[in-house]
């Protein structure tokens, strides 16, 4: 059983930890290499989520493939040697990885605004989100707000709140966050 250390953060033992978390996760919850998919490696990189600014941008799709290959040897193997399902799953772990990095740095620069001026739900947040790469020509970051319908704006809110509350030490959990310690902690009890 591993307890989450509230105090993680991006040193040079971020790494060791991060991956620590992650395989203690994928260990209390039980998964096998049966169970490795996108779906079990997303809920596992949300149990290692800590509220602070950066989290997301410095996690690395490395540290999910080293507790893989830790627990896993034979799933994701050397550069050139990887099994086709390795690779796709690693390609869906850093797609994730860039859309909650994206969310972060939009949620920076919400928080740049004056909170009276911010936009204020999750529609405005997306067109404004969209407004600021427009503006600022950045034509590759304005292609990614839009995919999926705009949905940046609620990503961008959500881990804007994360932040903000955490600096105000009032406790928040992200949605996904929760599901995912919720379902190690329910797998730990079934065991009791």
């Amino acid at each position: 059983m591993h307890i989450i250390d509230e105090n993680l953060t991006t040193t040079g033992n971020a790494h060791s930890k991060t991956v620590d978390m992650l395989v203690d996760y994928i260990t209390d919850c039980e998964f096998d290499e049966s169970c490795l998919n996108t779906a079990s490696l997303a809920m596992a990189m949300e149990y290692c989520y800590q509220p602070h600014p950066r989290f997301w941008r410095e996690f690395s799709a490395t540290f999910v493939a080293d507790a893989v290959a830790r627990l896993f040897p034979d799933r994701i193997s050397a550069p050139g040697k990887a099994t086709r399902s390795g690779n796709e799953l690693m390609r869906d772990v850093r797609e994730i990885l860039r859309v909650n990095a994206f969310d972060e740095e939009n949620a920076e620069m919400i928080a740049a605004v004056p909170v009276r001026e911010r936009p204020a739900d999750r529609v405005a947040a997306s067109e404004w989100i969209c407004g600021e790469y427009r503006r600022k020509r950045q034509m590759s970051e304005l292609e990614f707000a839009q995919r999926d319908g705009k949905c940046c704006g609620e990503g961008a809110l959500t881990v804007l709140e994360c932040l903000e509350k955490a600096r105000a030490g009032i406790p928040f959990t992200r949605i996904g966050t929760r599901v995912a310690r919720s379902y190690r902690d329910a797998m730990l009890d079934a065991r009791r």
